[in-house]
C-alpha cells in the first residue's frame, strides 16, 4: 500500500475542480527519478527543478574537475544526490504543482493510482440527484 496526495488545480471559488486536472502524487521513493533524474523531472514538468538539477550535476562536475577530485568521490556523491532524489522526487513535483496554483486538498491509500482514484473519486462522489417521484409533498397550510 501507498500514500498518494491529492493536489487540486486553481478553480474559482466555489467551483469543484475537473476531475482530469486533479493530480495524484504517490509517497515515497521513486526508482525512475533515481535512475533518470532530470529526465524523470522534465517528464513530470517540473521544468524548473530540472533545469536547477542539471546545473548541480554540471557544478559538481566542475568543481571536482577543478579541484582534481577523484572518480570515485565524485562517484558516490552523484549516488547519493540520485537517493535523494529518488525520494524526494514527488515532493518537488508538489513543490512546482504549488508554484502553478495547485493545493494539497487530502490524502488516499492504495496500490496503485487507479485505486487511489477510485478510492478518493468514491469517498467525495456528488451526492445522487433525487427523482421528482421520489419527494414526499407536504401539504400547503
Amino acid at each position: 500500500m501507498a500514500i498518494f496526495t491529492i493536489h487540486f488545480p486553481p478553480s474559482p471559488p466555489g467551483q469543484a475542480p475537473s476531475p482530469e486536472k486533479i493530480v495524484f502524487l504517490r509517497d515515497g521513493f521513486s526508482w525512475p527519478a533515481f535512475i533518470f533524474g532530470p529526465f524523470w523531472l522534465a517528464w513530470r514538468r517540473a521544468w524548473l527543478v530540472a533545469v536547477l538539477w542539471t546545473l548541480l550535476l554540471a557544478a559538481l562536475a566542475l568543481v571536482a574537475w577543478k579541484l582534481r577530485v577523484s572518480r570515485d568521490a565524485v562517484s558516490w556523491l552523484t549516488l547519493a544526490l540520485a537517493v535523494w532524489l529518488g525520494f524526494e522526487g514527488e515532493r518537488l513535483v508538489a513543490w512546482t504543482l504549488a508554484r502553478r496554483g495547485y493545493v494539497e486538498q487530502d490524502l488516499v491509500i492504495g496500490d496503485d493510482v487507479d485505486e487511489a482514484e477510485a478510492a478518493f473519486f468514491h469517498r467525495h462522489r456528488p451526492a445522487q440527484p433525487i427523482a421528482k417521484g421520489d419527494i414526499a409533498q407536504e401539504p400547503a397550510p
